[in-house]
């Protein structure tokens, strides 16, 4: 069961930051996302796995990360 601070269908302030990187920048390491969106590295490998568990990112390759359609609609 759920926590219930996590909401299974709305979107964190972050994992909208990251979505929009994603969509206009393309392909991304986790990296380059910390350090573009100046997050910490903990909370960005997170919440891009939680992007990833929805099907809102793809993880293309080892730490890269794309958007998929269905994250580019939740924008």
């Amino acid at each position: 069961m759920a926590q219930a601070s996590e909401v299974p269908d709305q979107l964190q302030s972050t994992d909208e930051r990251i979505l929009r990187l994603l969509d206009i920048e393309g392909v991304q390491v986790r990296l380059d996302i910390e350090r573009r969106l100046s997050l910490p590295g903990l909370l960005t490998a997170r919440r891009c796995q939680v992007l990833a568990d929805r099907g809102l990112v793809r993880n293309s390759n080892w730490c890269c990360y794309e958007i998929t359609e269905r994250g580019r609609q939740s924008l």
